[in-house]
């Protein structure tokens, strides 16, 4: 221990008479040692630490503004989720279930034969899927005057349910003085919403009677042609 300390002791004489800019110059070496050993063992890694801490809070922040906006948008939001729902329910309603199709033909057939129409086919015939929905195409065949024929169109035009009519092919069945009696055939489409599982069906029965051919007068000789 002594000789330690006199070796020291030794090193501080030595130092002492060195000339002064040898020993400001071993001091500030010392200095940048200690400096440089501070830096590298505790602030190295705390301004690392920093760093990832810093970036969190920019992280955070982001979400934090994120959750805002949702926030403050969530009555439009609501608003516009509501508007869709019930423009869903109203396609949808235009739309007959399983249930409701059999309804919806009949009531076809009913419009047709209250406009004094005599119908001599009304076939549907297999439904065509589609995404959520399925067409359900039908044949019809009728005769009828002109202003039943518009009467019995104008009245499906006015169906709740949707029901397009293509297709068509119109020709002179009868004429005279008195009267002019129109064939009309083409296709009568409704559209059949799909509820989940269930699948389209590959025959739709037609209402009671509207296969059937009812007696119509029979065309003249050598009357009519394509309308």
């Amino acid at each position: 221990m002594e000789l330690g300390l006199e070796r020291l002791q030794g090193s501080l004489d030595k130092l002492t008479k060195l000339p002064r800019p040898y020993r400001m110059g071993i001091v500030l070496g010392i200095i940048v040692i200690v400096f440089g050993l501070y830096a590298y063992v505790l602030y190295a890694p705390a301004r690392a630490q920093l760093e990832g801490l810093r970036k969190q809070e920019l992280e955070l922040q982001r979400q934090l503004n994120e959750v805002r906006s949702v926030t403050q948008n969530l009555g439009a939001f609501e608003e516009e989720l509501g508007r869709l729902d019930r423009e869903l329910t109203i396609a949808l309603r235009q739309l007959p279930n399983s249930k409701e199709l059999p309804v919806l033909l009949t009531d076809i057939s009913t419009l047709g034969k209250n406009a004094g129409l005599e119908f001599k086919s009304f076939k549907p015939k297999p439904e065509i899927p589609r995404d959520f929905y399925s067409e359900v195409p039908i044949e019809i065949e009728f005769h009828g005057h002109f202003h039943e024929v518009a009467g019995f169109f104008d009245q499906i035009s006015r169906l709740p349910r949707i029901v397009n009519v293509s297709e068509l092919k119109m020709k002179v069945d009868l004429e005279n003085a008195n009267e002019t009696l129109l064939f009309v055939q083409g296709n009568a489409t409704t559209f059949r919403f799909l509820e989940s599982g269930s699948a389209p069906a590959h025959d739709t029965a037609a209402p009671a009677g509207a296969g059937s051919a009812p007696a119509v007068p029979k065309p003249r000789a050598g009357g009519g042609g394509e309308a």
